[in-house]
Order: structure tokens, then sequence, then C-alpha cells
């Protein structure tokens, strides 16, 4: 039979109710920023073990923390050059083209084969088409959901406590 645990919240429930919206905010915000962080941290591992990566390829990796919702979401992708001129996620390849690797690695890519047809004459001689080949699919991301699905929640728990009573103690609502 397994035993049942119960925590009692009133506590943090009376720190939470003594701050205003901002400061609640603050606390929320904190907390799934460190846990989004810590999953971040986990993906970022599946990918290294998946494939030979470098900063700008794993800065693909972001968290992301909901601004009017509670949440937070690990995913990959590319981000264009804004004010500090970087771009992250892309891998520049031998021709110095910046290419969408991760987002290739995750999902993979079909077989593909040049635009002419398989057959064609070209001066009287026959020509064939070529294979452009296919990327096989690591799904790294897929890997961190299944490692980090059962624990998210109870160290997501112990962080939103952490952080209520964190921001509680610097601003003197005790």
């Amino acid at each position: 039979m397994a035993a049942t645990m119960q925590y009692d919240d009133e506590d943090l429930q009376r720190l939470f109710a003594e701050m205003d919206t901002k400061k609640r905010l603050k606390a929320l915000k904190g907390a799934f920023r460190r846990e989004a962080n810590r999953v971040r941290k986990t993906a970022l591992n599946n990918l290294r073990g998946s494939i030979r990566t470098d900063k700008d390829l794993e800065r693909g990796v972001r968290a992301v923390v909901f601004k009017r919702k509670a949440g937070f979401r690990v995913t990959i992708g590319t981000k264009k050059a804004g004010k500090s001129g970087k771009e992250y996620g892309f891998h520049i390849n031998r021709k110095g083209l910046k290419k969408p690797v991760l987002i290739w690695a995750e999902a993979g890519t079909k077989w593909r084969k040049s635009k002419r047809a398989t057959r064609y004459l070209v001066g009287g001689k026959w020509k064939t088409g070529r294979t452009r080949g296919f990327m096989k699919r690591y799904g790294f991301m897929a890997k961190t959901a299944d490692d980090v699905r059962n624990s998210v929640t109870g160290s997501l728990h112990n962080e939103l406590i952490n952080s209520v009573t964190k921001v509680a103690k610097k601003y003197g609502c005790t």
C-alpha cells in the first residue's frame, strides 16, 4: 500500500497573499526560469551525446518563460541577428552558408534527389540525376521530454516554494 504525503502550504499562501502583484510575478517567473534552465541543460547534454556541437549551435536550444501565462517551453530553433548582431542555432557549412541543423537533427530529413529526372540527355549522352542524401533523426528533444517528464512537477514545486520565500524575505513580507 502506497503511503500518501500531505503538504501544508498555509504559510506559503499567507506569504503569497502579502506580496503585491509585481513581487508575486517576480517569484513565479524566477521559479519557472530556474526550472526551464534545468530542462535546457538536460536537452544540451542529450544534444552533445547525439551530434558534435559548438557554442553557436547550442545557443539554438532556448528556454522561454511565458509572459502572460504561468509556464515555460524549451525549444530548438534559430534566432536572427538583432541589435547585438548575433545569430543563434545556425551551423556554417563548407561554403560559408548558415544552415538550421538543429531543426533537421531533431526530426530528420527525407531522401532528396536533384531537380532533374533520373535520366536525361545532354549533348547526345545520357546523364543520371544525383541523390543528395538525408539526415537521420536524432530525437534529442524527445529524449529530453522523456527524461524530465516525471521530475519536472516535483522540482518546480520546490522551486516555487524557494522562490516565494526568497522574495518574501527580501522584501520583508513575513
